[in-house]
């Protein structure tokens, strides 16, 4: 297997991601039903255009930079939506605040679809791990606008994304592009607001991920999250926003392990971190030949998997036992 970061390049057509190849890019061939680009756009460019000695075709077109600008422009009518939402007045924030606890839960939101949704049929390893299997995104697991605003997001992180489509994210993996032109069928190109969803469509994302289909464009203090102890591992509800300012999306966020059988250990985001880490050593233990850390130069490196095995049995053996 390689041990550098792959070359980018462009492909055409829909592809998984290669492990030893390209990193994910926009794959504006995959079917999209409801919308349809504008080939006019296209005809006005030469087939070819020269480049020294070399007659090259175009690596987009103008109907990709035209569905890729509706997509932009259905992030910016979202965020003026959450901009001018007045349910948030009781905690009195600012509309980028009001911005930052939306972008948290739409993270939260895209974190469920994807291991409850894209990940969940992959439960079978790929024998030979040079040619993963692909798979496409059915029209019903297309998901809500603001799950695809962090996935669109998460793509310009581009090697931040293929390792962790390496380390966690299977399905993510298998899909390879992202299906640029079945996102923006998915949108209005008239209002840039998201089309009615199907049945379907919606019922598949509210019974997997549990959450509405809708985008929490306002958050009020009956809003929760369900977290688990890093001690004891016990699910917690704790609320998004609180007036003592230590809600999951505040900066002072804390909670204590108080629910019935629970340890009462005082925890914050640190505190989760750590216990995520440690999660990720257990399991370089357990499957040495894969890595489940991310890219951390000079001390491990992607594919190195004898040291991240022996890194984490060391911090293993070493650690104090929750």
């Amino acid at each position: 297997m390689a041990t550098g970061l792959p070359n980018y390049s462009v492909s055409k057509s829909v592809g998984a991601l290669n492990i030893g190849g390209a990193l994910p890019g926009y794959d504006t061939a995959a079917g999209a039903p409801d919308y349809t680009p504008s080939n006019a756009l296209n005809d006005k460019l030469p087939p070819t255009f020269r480049i020294g000695q070399r007659y090259t075709e175009p690596l987009i077109q103008p109907s990709d930079l035209q569905a890729h600008l509706v997509l932009l422009g259905a992030f910016h009518r979202l965020r003026e939506e959450v901009h001018t939402q007045k349910g948030q007045a009781d905690f009195n924030l600012e509309p980028n605040e009001s911005w930052a606890v939306f972008l948290q839960r739409a993270v939260h939101r895209f974190q469920l679809w994807v291991t409850r949704i894209i990940d969940i049929d992959d439960a079978d390893d790929n024998p030979d791990q040079t040619v993963p299997k692909t798979r496409r995104l059915s029209s019903d697991e297309c998901p809500p606008i603001d799950v695809i605003m962090v996935w669109h997001t998460y793509l310009l992180s581009p090697r931040t994304y293929f390792e962790d489509c390496l380390r966690m994210h299977s399905g993510l993996e298998k899909m390879g592009s992202f299906p640029l032109l079945q996102m923006c069928s998915t949108i209005d190109v008239e209002t840039l607001l998201p089309n009615p969803p199907g049945e379907s469509r919606s019922t598949l994302f509210k019974s997997l991920t549990g959450e509405s289909f809708d985008p929490p464009t306002r958050t009020t203090p009956e809003d929760a999250i369900t977290i688990h102890c890093p001690s004891c591992s016990k699910g917690i509800s704790t609320p998004w926003l609180s007036h003592g300012g230590n809600g999951y999306a505040q900066r002072g966020f804390s909670a204590i392990c108080n629910i019935d059988g629970g340890c009462h250990m005082q925890f914050d985001l640190e505190t989760l971190g750590v216990r995520k880490f440690y999660e990720d050593m257990e399991k370089c233990m357990l499957d040495p030949t894969r890595n489940f850390l991310a890219y951390a130069p000079p001390i491990i490196r992607p594919y190195h998997a004898d040291l991240t095995h022996a890194i984490a049995i060391l911090i293993i053996s070493v650690a104090t036992p929750w």
